[in-house]
């Protein structure tokens, strides 16, 4: 009867101190600042503007990287985010249309290009290359090429398309050149 106590006095001992312990340990993670929001918080100190209201909440965990206006800030039509994520798509670049307030969400660091039926991803190769352009991935199947982008500011996505427009080669005046776009579902 004797062990039969102590053994419950040493089990009920045993549990409120590790429970103490996880309770302590849980109050540390609750206080440490995430470096995500302490990185976006000097971001916004330095001058950029936060993501505004209409943005989709799974943007607002992402790192903000760079922050801009284009054409330029003197004179802006839109405002640029670039986000980095660590557990979904890594960068992401968030455009904001001051005139009529609507948003535009797509992949920072690469662009689409959809192929003309006659046409192999082979034959974008010699032009990929004089513009230091690298294929990423492609798929002959859906006629789709998703190439990287000249550089990493903010106004990567359209000067890549720019400048693959600016070539006035035959063969991408048959193809459509985007944006990778990124779709939110709505929650229903």
């Amino acid at each position: 009867m004797d062990r039969i106590m102590v053994y419950l006095v040493g089990f009920g001992l045993g549990t409120l101190l590790v429970s103490a312990l996880m309770l302590r340990r849980a109050d540390r993670s609750e206080q440490r600042i995430d470096p995500w929001m302490e990185h976006n918080q000097a971001m916004l100190a330095a001058g950029a503007d936060a993501l505004p209201e209409g943005v989709p909440a799974a943007l607002l965990k992402g790192r903000m990287i760079d922050y801009g206006a284009l054409p330029d800030a003197s004179h802006p039509s839109q405002k640029v985010w670039l986000l980095n994520f660590k557990d979904s798509y890594p960068y992401v670049r968030v455009v904001h249309n001051i005139a009529d307030g609507s948003f535009q969400f797509m992949t920072a660091d690469q662009i689409v290009i959809d192929l003309a039926d006659d046409l192999d991803v082979t034959r974008l190769k010699p032009i990929l290359d004089r513009l230091n352009l690298r294929v990423r991935m492609f798929n002959r199947k859906d006629k789709k090429v998703v190439v990287g982008v000249l550089h990493t500011g903010i106004s990567a996505v359209p000067d890549t398309i720019q400048a693959l427009h600016a070539t006035n080669e035959s063969v991408l005046n048959a193809c459509t050149i985007h944006p990778d776009w990124i779709e939110f579902k709505q929650a229903q």
